[in-house]
């Protein structure tokens, strides 16, 4: 099962990160993903969900759980995240979802969560706090471990960019997504650049999609700016119906 790699893949991921630190004590959380439950795997069609957003914890290396999850739903956009996933699902379980289902769905955080727990959410900013809080020294630091995929504009030899675009590229693969939304603009370039050596991802556009042998690419606008009710129904739907071709 791919779990295994996944699981190492985030720790050499925080080793990774945590070697950019002068004192290891000033590493002081990290957030792993992995799917929300083992039953991913047995799933026809494999959903991942992919934002670029700086989310933090209190402290410590930990793994998004649904509970975790179900804490940030009050933040629009892990809730319309949600309500994408959750449409999405169903639509491919042949099971359709209006308008007034969605409206009432907002408020019923457990059936949300509970329709998505076989799916995966993962986050394309890798965000590493310092145990103190950033200051005048580490602040240039933190503000690019947080932003992006490039961690060091200084690099000359571009070795942390490189190695932290292998790791996401492994991730993202053992994975195996069906199919692998990403959303926003910094999303789209970010993916492009990753994948750049691999496959080439021009052919997804802004608001499109892009079919390989394995997998189907999805660009969404960022769920803080769109997503209403009407953009769900009929972006799950065109999903549905790319993956029918």
């Amino acid at each position: 099962m791919p779990i295994k790699d996944i699981i190492e893949i985030n720790k050499e991921w925080e080793d990774f990160f945590q070697e950019m630190f002068d004192d290891p004590n000033d590493f002081y959380s990290f957030w792993h993903y992995k799917p929300f439950s083992d039953d991913y795997w047995n799933e026809r069609t494999k959903i991942v969900f992919c934002n670029v957003e700086a989310h933090g914890n209190s402290g410590g290396n930990c793994y998004l759980t649904l509970d975790i999850f179900k804490s940030w739903l009050g933040n629009i956009t892990s809730k319309r995240t949600v309500l994408f996933l959750y449409c999405l699902y169903k639509q491919l379980h042949n099971i359709s979802v209006n308008e007034k289902q969605l409206r009432e769905l907002f408020y019923k955080n457990d059936e949300l969560l509970n329709g998505i727990r076989n799916t995966t959410y993962m986050n394309l900013r890798k965000e590493v706090k310092y145990k103190d809080g950033p200051n005048e020294d580490t602040d240039g630091i933190l503000r690019s471990l947080v932003h992006g995929m490039k961690y060091s504009e200084k690099d000359e030899d571009d070795s942390n960019n490189h190695d932290n675009r292998k790791l996401t590229l492994a991730f993202i693969d053992a994975l195996e997504p069906d199919i692998f939304i990403i959303t926003g603009r910094t999303g789209l370039l970010v993916l492009k650049d990753i994948y750049s050596d691999i496959i080439d991802l021009n052919g997804l556009s802004e608001n499109g999609m892009y079919k390989t042998k394995k997998t189907l690419y999805v660009h969404l606008e960022h769920p803080s700016r769109a997503f209403s009710y009407d953009y769900i129904i009929k972006n799950t739907r065109a999903i549905y119906d790319e993956l029918q071709k």
